[in-house]
């Protein structure tokens, strides 16, 4: 549906440039009488193609090529590093063994660009309230988000029993590469600032003592209140984080963006 819109749009600009063209330069030239009079579609030729290019500018330039999915999940809130959008949520998810419920990190992310990027989000609860391995008080969320993707990281935590059903404060702080590129934007909207941490790309992936128990650095982290689920399972039942990606730019959307 969208094509055959953007597609008529395009015609019409093209029309309405011959228009004009035909109006005000070959038909005086040529003598051409044109039904209703030459000043009518003078002035016709002008107003329709300006109406039809200004649909051109929005639809194909401003407008958002994806819908802001992050947005109708928080309200309009969440954070953004340098083009990556997110925003972590605590979710349970429940056994039918009878054992508490498993909680989960689950961090919603939005690209706002036609390029892969590659990203950590780390969490440092207050309290070490939470954490994904045993002995460890950090989230660390290391991650590769698709083209144009809007995807959730599930990520197993246990929540010290004390703390639970309590409301905590949370630091969040990212990082960010894109090894070929942002390349072109598909969503206009961006995130509230939030911070980052010196980051070696060869060792993004390890989980280290640096990692998970207070000793990596945060510059500037943005800070979120969290209400900790109750009746849930003090440690997380595996440390693999899993990567649901909903939606990504197929190889049509890029060939349209190129």
């Amino acid at each position: 549906m969208h094509e055959k819109r953007d597609t008529l749009i395009s015609v019409t600009v093209g029309v309405g440039l011959l228009w004009i063209f035909a109006a005000w330069l070959v038909a005086p030239a040529v003598g051409w009488t044109l039904p209703g009079g030459e000043m009518p579609h003078k002035f016709a030729s002008i107003g329709v193609t300006l109406v039809a290019f200004a649909a051109w500018v929005y639809y194909l330039k401003v407008r958002d090529r994806f819908e802001d999915r992050l947005a109708a999940l928080t309200g309009g809130r969440y954070y953004e590093h340098e083009g990556l959008c997110f925003w972590p949520l605590i979710r349970v998810r429940q056994r039918s063994d009878g054992r508490p419920g498993q909680a989960e990190v689950a961090l919603h992310y939005q690209n706002r660009f036609a390029g892969v990027c590659e990203a950590v989000v780390h969490l440092r609860p207050e309290g070490g309230a939470f954490s994904w391995l045993e002995g460890g008080l950090e989230v660390h969320l290391t991650f590769r988000a698709a083209a144009g993707a809007y995807g959730v990281i599930h990520q197993a935590i246990g929540v010290v029993e004390e703390r639970q059903g309590e409301p905590i404060k949370v630091e969040v702080a990212a990082n960010v590469r894109w090894p070929l590129g942002q390349g072109v934007r598909v969503r206009r909207h961006g995130g509230e600032a939030v911070g980052t941490f010196h980051l070696d790309w060869a060792l993004a992936h390890r989980r280290s003592r640096h990692e998970l128990c207070g000793e990596l650095e945060l510059i500037d982290p943005a800070t979120i209140q969290i209400m900790l689920p109750t009746g849930v399972s003090t440690q997380a039942d595996h440390v693999e984080a899993s990567n649901e990606t909903i939606e990504e730019l197929t190889d049509k959307d890029r060939s349209r963006l190129s």
